[in-house]
């Protein structure tokens, strides 16, 4: 498509730092261009924040955002001699908040613009220098743009990603998009500081050795759990079913229904439970105690398999 500027337009002109067409067009968004835009165009005075947001019909708490991201990137500053200042809302006493996560909206980071973060910050020259130690090889293209991303967008400091990059190698899961995935999910539970990363790092720890436990125990350790299973099994690992336990309902499970059941193995787990059982032996011993006096009786059930299998198959049974 052709276009050119109408020349009736340029009644006046006001400049725009260089840099942010060259480095920023890709990672700002369009409230962050739009005051961004204002404030070059008010360049000889400041801009309140109200003003600002009143003008472009955006939040106050956008306004202040779109700043924030304008000053993390050098653009803007705190109002140092000669450099462009914007007042902000002085009754705002917290720190400002950091950008928002978009997932839905991606930002594909270009080698420049990953090659500009590491010039001009020391804090990602730094965790790169630490993540390429932690997996033991030079990072990707796609690894710093991973990295880029979970600090930039997501919040997380560098102590917080270097510990997460250290659980990844424990569990031989150093792919970008795993890390991602565990990033994401920290972001969501609100895990950004180091004392809730290290409870988060002994829970997943915990379930990776209680799930290689169970995979063992049903003889499938040549596959992963799929996200139904994971959500047994986590249940099962609060609710600390013991090897011994979960093995005795697996059995129960292929004897009345010849094939593994997620869904019938915890339906075992949570009667137990409810009846007291703890172990095998108590088991057996509440079984027992059903049992009349005198021959010709059979011992009671302490629950009803096919009942069991049913609830299993309308829950999603079969391997879930």
């Amino acid at each position: 498509m052709d276009y050119e500027f109408n020349p009736s337009q340029w009644t006046r002109i006001f400049a725009v730092p260089s840099s942010v067409a060259e480095n920023y067009l890709k990672l700002a968004e369009r409230d962050e261009l739009k005051v961004l835009l204002y404030i070059t165009y008010n360049i000889n005075r400041r801009c309140p924040v109200a003003e600002i947001a009143e003008n472009l019909g955006i939040s106050e708490e956008a306004v202040e955002d779109a700043i924030l991201f304008w000053k993390e990137r050098g653009v803007l500053s705190n109002g140092k001699e000669n450099t462009v200042t914007v007042a902000v809302r002085e009754e705002k006493k917290e720190e400002a908040p950091k950008p928002k996560i978009k997932t839905t909206e991606r930002k594909e980071l270009t080698p420049s613009e990953i090659a500009d973060r590491i010039t001009n910050s020391e804090e990602i020259r730094f965790l790169f220098e630490k993540a390429e130690s932690i997996c033991s090889r030079m990072l990707t293209h796609t690894d710093q743009r991973a990295l880029v991303w979970i600090h930039d967008y997501m919040g997380l400091s560098s102590d917080v990603i270097i510990m997460l990059l250290q659980h990844c190698r424990e569990v031989d899961k150093l792919s970008a998009s795993y890390i991602e995935s565990v990033a994401k999910s920290w972001y969501e539970k609100g895990i950004t500081d180091v004392k809730s990363a290290e409870e988060e790092i002994a829970r997943m720890s915990r379930f990776e050795i209680f799930s290689r436990k169970i995979k063992r125990i049903f003889g499938i350790e040549a596959r992963n759990l799929s996200t139904k299973e994971k959500n047994f099994a986590e249940k099962w690992l609060c609710e600390d079913f013991s090897e011994e336990l979960i093995s005795y309902a697996f059995d129960r499970n292929i004897d009345a229904t010849g094939k593994l059941s997620f869904a019938y193995i915890d339906k075992i787990l949570i009667s137990w439970k409810e009846k007291g059982y703890t172990d095998r032996e108590s088991i057996e011993k509440g079984e027992s105690e059903t049992k009349p006096e005198g021959k010709g009786y059979k011992v009671k059930k302490t629950y009803d398999y096919d009942t069991l299998a049913q609830i299993a198959l309308n829950s999603g049974g079969n391997n879930e």
